[in-house]
């Protein structure tokens, strides 16, 4: 009957922690708009739910999204990124630019505010704090600097070759490729 009862135990465990996947990391290289590259960590927590959008059919949805770096400044602090705003639904906004503009660090992320409409953000790096800074109806556009893809069977590590042609792929939206020229997407 113990042994029993540590069977039952023991596979009630592996049931959980195989249920409680916390997320997905991958390391990749990011080329700046000064043409340096410097190597991120990512990261995409995930959560139970998403119904049909579920994460890769998994049953799970990003809850958030996290980016980790040196900063570039070459001081050696490690600056984090965390999506702070959800749809209506819960789903993060996801980052798509990591780039340096007038010596601050910049985050380029996009989030649906309704069915068929998403609308860029802004957020700088400035005193040690995350800050959004509104952007213009029109601006100009530029291109995802960032790993589109993320989810179940990630590599250890992407390198820019790697990233280009995963990102070039046809199956993910234009307003993921390139942020702009638009501040709202629709369609």
């Amino acid at each position: 009957m113990l042994k029993f009862k540590s069977t039952i135990w023991l596979l009630l465990a592996i049931g959980v922690s195989a249920c409680g996947s916390s997320g997905h990391k991958w390391g990749e290289e990011v080329q700046l708009s000064d043409r340096r590259i410097i190597v991120v960590e990512r990261e995409t927590m995930v959560e139970r739910g998403g119904d049909e959008w579920a994460h890769n059919r998994s049953g799970k949805k990003p809850r958030e999204y996290r980016i980790r770096f040196a900063a570039p400044d070459g001081t050696g602090q490690t600056i984090e990124w965390k999506s702070i705003k959800k749809t209506p639904h819960g789903w993060p906004e996801k980052p798509l630019i990591l780039d340096i503009e007038a010596e601050q660090v910049i985050v380029f992320a996009s989030v649906y505010i309704n069915d068929g409409c998403e609308v860029y953000l802004k957020y700088r790096y400035q005193d040690g704090a995350w800050v959004e800074q509104a952007l213009p109806e029109e601006f100009e556009q530029r291109s995802t600097n960032l790993l589109i893809r993320d989810g179940m069977n990630m590599p250890k590590f992407v390198t820019l070759p790697e990233k280009r042609k995963g990102n070039a792929e046809p199956n993910y939206r234009p307003a993921l490729k390139n942020v702009g020229p638009r501040r709202k997407v629709c369609g």
